[in-house]
């Protein structure tokens, strides 16, 4: 499918232009004419589908379903609420994906069908629950999913640039306060003491060297840092390297548990929107794993459901695995028990998105003192290598 950008003429004389995404010309102007549109030109957009709208932001995405969700429990149909977020949305670019939904419905087709035209928009699982809605006749419960997940995960977004950008920020200043102290302060004063000819102390010697270190490899220190980064995205475009790089992700200390409670609190919590929408286990399992970025747990997930599809309990097979929780266990064995899957999931939810707002909030309270003392302990090392040297001569000089 290709996105074009065109010139019309109205039903009223008036000329209009857009962007529409067809599969070809004659399409494009079978849509526009549907629209009651003659077309005056077009031209064919060159760039990517998620450039055309410049990509769509998670509170677009929510403003979009709540307008949806509102007007379909108001009895109004699919394509005349589209319609009206058409005409009244300020962003040109909801206007534009508006525009081209309506037309792929007045064409035949299902909303879910006209939103998987736009994979790189609406995510799978989304579009399979609007298929389910369709066939229940619920879309709004649908919507109410859908607007309950992207506001989960903006939440969820939050919390990890706070546990990730406060200490981030702290660690650079420090480095490079660091940085100018051994660099270019410290040069000056350790200078002037080893031009004296005296005998200078261990931590006076260790200061200048690690200062001439700094000077002659900085490059390397500055460089290391990001060609890690880099090394770890290119093996991670290896399957088999990329699942056990995450799973080492999982053992590393302190960061290690936090992700595996959002990954955990995100299974779960789509698991029970997808399970509640009347998806069968085997169909939640794999709509649920697609919201994972764990690659090890992603394979877990595999695993489980091959468990369960051999007909093995939900419960023990997630067991089997030895990634979830304790507590994940125990709820889906309680949900299995009791026939409630929902509310015991619910009760996952809860707990973690607590869980996790504490881990991170004792992330960030640790690493703030931390780099306190490291900063501290610099300073005094620096202080105690310049000035007992200096101290120690003056003394002599008496």
């Amino acid at each position: 499918m290709a996105n074009f950008k065109y010139k019309a003429i109205n039903q009223d004389g008036k000329y209009v232009s857009g962007k529409i995404a067809a599969d070809n010309p004659s399409e494009l102007m079978s849509l526009l004419k549907s629209s009651e549109m003659e077309l005056v030109s077009y031209r064919e957009d060159k760039k990517r589908a998620s450039a055309f709208f410049g990509g769509l932001k998670s509170s677009e995405l929510v403003t979009i379903f709540i307008h949806l969700e509102q007007l379909d429990r108001a009895g109004v149909s699919i394509i005349d609420s589209i319609q009206d977020l058409k005409e009244t949305a300020d962003s040109s670019k909801i206007k534009n994906l508006m525009q081209e939904l309506y037309e792929s419905i007045k064409n035949g087709n299902l909303f879910s069908e006209s939103l998987a035209k736009r994979p790189e928009i609406f995510k799978a699982t989304y579009i399979g629950l609007i298929s389910m809605g369709e066939k229940t006749g619920n879309l709004s419960n649908s919507f109410l999913n859908i607007i309950e997940d992207i506001k989960w995960n903006i939440e969820i977004r939050r919390k990890t640039r706070k546990a990730i950008m406060g200490p981030l920020f702290g660690i650079i200043l420090m480095f490079t306060v660091l940085g100018i102290m051994t660099a270019v302060v410290v040069p000056k004063v350790t200078g002037f003491l080893a031009a004296q000819s005296i005998g200078l102390p261990f931590l006076t010697v260790a200061l200048i060297a690690f200062s001439n270190f700094v000077q002659t490899y900085w490059f390397l220190i500055v460089s290391t840092p990001p060609s890690i980064w880099a090394v770890m995205k290119i093996l991670g475009r290896f399957p088999k390297l990329s699942v056990k790089i995450d799973y080492i992700k999982l053992k590393i200390p302190v960061f290690g548990p936090i992700i595996t409670k959002i990954e955990s609190a995100k299974f779960c919590q789509f698991f029970s929107m997808t399970f509640k929408s009347g998806l069968g286990v085997l169909e939640c399992l794999d709509s649920s794993s697609v919201t994972l970025k764990n690659k090890a747990i992603k394979g877990a997930l595999s695993f489980v459901r091959q468990q369960v599809s051999d007909g093995q309990s939900l419960s023990g097979s997630i067991s089997a695995t030895k990634f979830f929780p304790n507590l994940v266990v125990r709820m889906f064995k309680v949900g299995e028990e009791s026939g409630n899957m929902e509310g015991s999931l619910r009760n996952i939810k809860y707990f973690y998105d607590k869980e996790i707002n504490d881990s991170i909030e004792r992330i960030v309270s640790l690493i703030q003192p931390t780099i306190t003392i490291i900063m501290g302990g610099m300073i005094a090392w620096i202080a105690v290598a310049v000035f007992g040297p200096i101290y120690s001569t003056f003394s002599n000089l008496q």
